[in-house]
């Protein structure tokens, strides 16, 4: 649609490199890019936040700061999607959801979340089967990459692997290495788990041959002209080709996909199929159908979808204060030692601890170390700073409740 909207997205966090930072990212630079005015809004904002605000996008940690309703929501995780919508109330939603498993990537159940966005099918799935949202109410999209964000490959691929690497979730594969080392292939690891994160891994995937990788990690790899094989923890895939892309795109180069153990045997197998026409022609095709602008398009047709539906039908008052009080009831703790909130009961311990030795040092019955009572006093603090916890007093001020912790 036309530029000009004022788009809010929100993240759980901003910090460091990784899957859903990567994507709000691209998102909110593609829109500023096209006309929009992106805000992004996360909890937790951390180095990861400054490329956005060196070019001129707004980040806040409160949306209190945010003075002017946005035209439409584009939200990420389930708390700042929830606080969002409470804090505009009458703006229209979209809600993604990027993974099968992880709470924070459930779905919320406002009236004014016109579309739903899975990134696979497995996400899909959840949302429809799992979370009961009406089917026709849920998009599917794939993952994109900015291509403009890949340099070109310094050289052409080589006849045989010469360097290898392990991205993203793979990174924890012991097998990779000793798959790399049987095969005379030079080894490197791109993580946070090896403690070589890094803020630009286009820059350097370019430079490997052979790439193991699941997820939005394979796809970025594949954009970068490597050959990939797709692999993490929870198994095995296999290497990409024209043949099986379609259907690895489909389940996002993961969990669905990862349907056989990793062995040794199995990943040496699959280096020697390593063929760098096959894979020059499988890096055509995912920058094709991955290019971001494409990606971009799409949602900028879902937003015009949903800001006309809020036109047409805008959402009552009522249906909105039920589903304030039901995302309330799902997210913040509503009895002591609620098993979704564990923090509580330890809490609760400490300060049982901390006073009965207020007590003993008060009656002058034992002389405790005040470092271990400082200690005590620190964790208390420590878990006041949780994220958990300031979610929860968050969501209490906007809708005016006390916050007693």
């Amino acid at each position: 649609m036309a530029g000009g909207l004022t788009i809010l997205f929100t993240n759980v966090w901003l910090e460091r490199y990784a899957g859903s930072e990567v994507v709000t990212r691209d998102l909110a630079l593609g829109a500023l890019r096209r006309g929009h005015r992106p805000i992004v809004y996360t909890p937790a904002i951390g180095p990861f936040a400054q490329e956005l605000t060196a070019k001129g996008v707004a980040v806040v940690d409160d949306l209190a700061m945010v003075a002017e309703a946005p035209d439409v929501i584009h939200a990420h995780h389930a708390i700042p999607c929830g606080e969002a919508i409470i804090r505009f109330p009458g703006v229209p939603a979209i809600n993604a959801c990027h993974a099968f498993e992880y709470w924070v990537e459930a779905p919320v159940h406002f009236p004014q979340i016109g579309a739903y966005v899975a990134v696979d099918d497995a996400c899909r799935d959840r949302l429809v089967h799992t979370q009961g949202i009406d089917p026709a109410r849920v998009v599917v999209l794939p993952n994109a990459v900015d291509l403009a964000r890949v340099p070109a490959r310094p050289q052409p691929l080589p006849d045989r692997p010469r360097r290898a690497a392990a991205f993203g979730k793979a990174v924890g594969v012991p097998e990779i290495a000793a798959a790399c080392k049987a095969l005379s292939i030079e080894f490197a690891a791109i993580g946070a788990q090896v403690g070589r994160e890094v803020a630009d891994p286009e820059r350097h995937l370019v430079g490997f041959d052979l790439v193991f990788a699941s997820a939005r990690a394979a796809l970025e790899a594949l954009c970068c002209g490597c050959a990939v094989i797709v692999c993490d923890g929870r198994g095995f895939a296999g290497p990409v080709t024209l043949e099986n892309f379609a259907a690895l795109r489909a389940k996002n180069f993961g969990l669905r996909s990862l349907t056989t153990p990793v062995t040794v045997p199995r990943l040496i197998e699959a280096v020697r199929r390593y063929d760098r026409e096959e894979a020059h022609r499988v890096c055509e095709q995912a920058r094709r159908e991955a290019d971001l602008e494409r990606q971009l398009d799409a949602f900028d047709a879902l937003y015009g979808k949903v800001i006309a539906a809020a036109r047409a039908a805008p959402v009552s008052r009522e249906a909105h204060d039920a589903a304030v009080a039901r995302f309330l009831r799902a997210y913040l703790p509503r009895r002591p030692h609620d098993p979704r909130w564990p923090w509580l009961a330890e809490r609760e311990a400490l300060h049982e601890r901390i006073a009965e030795l207020e007590g003993q040092t008060a009656g002058g019955r034992i002389a405790e170390p005040e470092d271990r009572l400082r200690a005590a006093e620190e964790r208390i603090a420590m878990m006041k700073r949780s994220r958990l916890l300031r979610f929860g007093r968050w969501l209490r001020r906007i809708r005016g409740l006390p916050t007693p912790y």
